[in-house]
């Protein structure tokens, strides 16, 4: 428009940021959860080493999990400014026309249906709803996996082996769908790349609208990350929150002739050995084996949690002395030879 100075409404840079981020948080989240899903599986166990130990995985694993919810964080404040700001409205939700287009475009590539519809661009909003739905519940699941007693003072405590289960097993589906869309995008349906310059209000308005959106953004911006400091820094367990210190009935490294089934029963309840193996030892929801009744030796059932084997973490003396392994073994069932 003459006397008007046109704003592009793309960003490619920070779009290309957005995605490129995404993707490597994406990627390194299924590389870091498949091996502890799996860890019995030779590739996890060899995929864990690698990887420096399953404590590394799990800090590398979490560590993404915050780079991917800073990477959507960025995604809503860049989508809200080209909203608000620059005034555009491109669709980026599928609609039930673009499911119907779905259908249609499988048809034709089957061969059933003549070509009708050249729209493709509903393959990358699809994709974009599926990413979405997918990002949502894989990060409310995360949060009930990473703060357990937060959600079950809440929640029922079957909340976080259900919520286990989801997470992993959504992370493989996810996987899974996004290598066969992939496949059907670049090889049938090439959406076409939108238009990277599109009719936007003169640069006057485009200014006064920048000026009341920055300081609203800055704020929320400001609360967003003052509450994920305090969720990553006031992560709610029976490791960080349960006071031994207070409850610690005999010495630490104190060897004892033999375990009291008694105590060992009530350490049960306060460690976390107790989400994957079954509140009375009977295993997990996901394949952990019973605990209970156990025919393992006190030396064998020690090294075991000394050192941990695929899935399950090793426990040290300061978190776990001695004579607790002792105390668990006897309420375990185990019998000194």
């Amino acid at each position: 428009m003459e006397g008007q100075t046109q704003v592009s409404t793309r960003r490619p840079a920070v779009q290309q940021f957005q995605r490129l981020v995404f993707v490597v948080a994406l990627i390194g989240l299924i590389v870091s959860g498949l091996p502890q899903k799996y860890a019995a599986e030779s590739i996890a166990q060899f995929v864990i080493k690698i990887m420096g130990g399953i404590e590394s995985v799990r800090i590398i694993h979490r560590a993404l999990a915050v780079v991917l919810v800073l990477s959507a964080g960025l995604h809503v404040l860049t989508a809200l400014y080209d909203r608000s700001v620059l005034g555009q409205r491109e669709r980026w939700w599928a609609s039930l026309r673009d499911f119907g287009r779905l259908i249609g475009r499988l048809l034709e590539n089957l061969g059933l249906k003549p070509a009708a519809d050249a729209d493709t661009r509903f393959a990358l909003r699809i994709e974009y709803l599926i990413l979405v739905i997918s990002v949502v519940l894989m990060a409310l699941t995360g949060f009930a996996l990473w703060n357990p007693l937060a959600v079950t003072s809440i929640l029922p405590g079957e909340t976080i082996p259900t919520a286990r289960s989801l997470h992993s097993d959504h992370a493989i589906l996810l996987l899974v769908f996004l290598l066969a869309w992939r496949a059907l995008v670049i090889f049938f349906w090439r959406p076409r790349p939108a238009v990277e310059r599109t009719p936007a209000p003169d640069a006057a308005t485009v200014a006064d609208r920048r000026r009341r959106f920055l300081p609203i953004a800055v704020v929320v911006s400001a609360l967003a990350l003052v509450g994920l400091y305090a969720f990553l820094t006031g992560e709610q367990t029976a490791i960080e929150t349960l006071p031994r210190r207070q409850a610690v009935v005999f010495a630490p490294q104190l060897v004892l002739d033999e375990g009291d089934a008694q105590v060992g029963a009530a350490l049960w309840s306060t460690l976390r050995c107790a989400f994957c193996h079954g509140d009375a030892a009977q295993g997990g929801l996901n394949g952990e084996p019973a605990l209970m009744g156990t025919a393992l030796t006190f030396e064998e059932f020690y090294t075991q949690v000394r050192t941990g084997e695929g899935a399950m973490p090793a426990f040290s003396r300061v978190e776990l002395p001695d004579a607790y392994v002792q105390h668990l073994w006897a309420y375990l069932g185990g019998e000194a030879e």
